[in-house]
């Protein structure tokens, strides 16, 4: 009797093999990605430190096995030469996939201490995502919901504000040069509390409020003096496209350009259309305008043939009427051809 031949089993468990194969490089790569990782942050920090600027993130971890890497701090603080930073858990994520895309999300509270000035700040979620191209930013956006902040030692006493959402969106500017160095800039608040505005602009109805805007000669890696400076003596400038208030039945849309002068103060031309306040200027001006609404300068915020920066009405239709330019010239702040009395702009550092 023949005997029968024993068939091979190799096929059987080939697939499992071949998994198990792919499981291990994979793994590997992992590894090798999260050591990386580690090293470009260890890397990141020294090269801080050396700049001045020290960081610190306690009980810090690298996780994320098998598609993503997460890196977690406990919390995290920057001390340099005048700032003082901290806040709570950080946590980032990239997928291994999208590698030049993190999201981030940050804890409160936040403190922020400089030269004689605090700010502390709180929120209930704060969430950022960056995309990175091969040379410099794509975009980055930062969603915040309720936040909370206090800000304590300005001249002008404590300010406090809070929000129910905020939420900003930067880019690089396509409409400019890259030797401009620009940025766009798109930031919301919805319903806003900024009790400090009340007196001036009425009501205390909480505040909607959207910005557009363009930075030039963008190339501040951190809010420090040195850099600031840099900026200004490029000739940086801050272009206005759109800002928008509404508060209650009161509006104010403007645009325009600011800038830093010589003395560090801030300087510019300001385009703005207002509703709902016939009162706003007499404030200003300390109630010297005779007349309902001041006489010549009242006769300068009738309405005029130019549009306004936002167009003729609000979105519930108030009239919005333009008012004379208002100019920040050499400290001083002039509606039209007359200076507000009693302010004086200071220099920023």
């Amino acid at each position: 009797m023949r005997a029968v031949p024993r068939r091979s089993r190799f096929w059987l468990f080939f697939p499992f093999v071949l998994l198990g194969v792919l499981l291990a490089g994979w793994s590997a790569a992992w590894l090798v990605i999260r050591a990386r990782t580690a090293e470009g942050l260890d890397n990141w920090l020294a090269n801080e430190s050396v700049a001045g600027r020290r960081w610190d993130c306690p009980e810090r971890s690298i996780g994320g096995y098998p598609f993503r890497i997460e890196v977690a701090c406990a919390r995290v603080s920057l001390q340099s030469r005048d700032l003082a930073v901290t806040t709570g858990r950080l946590l980032t994520v990239t997928q291994i996939y999208t590698p030049r895309h993190t999201i981030a999300e940050l804890e409160g509270p936040v403190r922020v201490t400089g030269p004689g000035v605090t700010l502390e700040g709180a929120w209930s979620s704060l969430r950022a995502s960056i995309h990175r191209g091969p040379q410099a930013l794509q975009r980055a956006s930062l969603v915040a919901e309720g936040p909370n902040l206090k800000a304590s030692g300005l001249p002008v006493g404590a300010i406090a504000a809070s929000a129910r959402r905020f939420e900003a969106h930067l880019r690089p500017s396509p409409s400019l040069p890259e030797s401009d160095a620009a940025f766009e800039l798109a930031a919301s608040a919805a319903e806003a509390v900024v009790p400090a505005l009340d007196p001036i602009l009425g009501g205390t109805e909480p505040i909607a409020a959207e910005l557009q805007a363009t930075v030039t000669q963008a190339r501040i890696a951190a809010a420090r003096r040195e850099e600031i400076e840099r900026w200004r003596e490029a000739g940086g400038r801050i272009l206005v496209s759109a800002l928008k208030l509404a508060k209650g039945p009161r509006r104010i849309e403007a645009k325009g350009e600011l800038a830093l002068d010589e003395m560090r103060r801030p300087s510019g031309r300001i385009e703005v259309a207002a509703a709902g306040l016939g009162d706003l200027l007499s404030t200003l001006t300390g109630g010297r305008m005779p007349g309902p609404t001041g006489g010549v300068l009242g006769s300068l915020l009738q309405p005029r043939n130019r549009p306004p920066p936002g167009g003729a009405a609000s979105a519930e239709g108030a009239r919005l009427t333009p008012i004379p330019t208002i100019r920040l010239e050499n400290g001083r702040v002039l509606v039209g051809p007359f200076t507000v009395p009693g302010v004086r702009l200071q220099p920023l550092y």
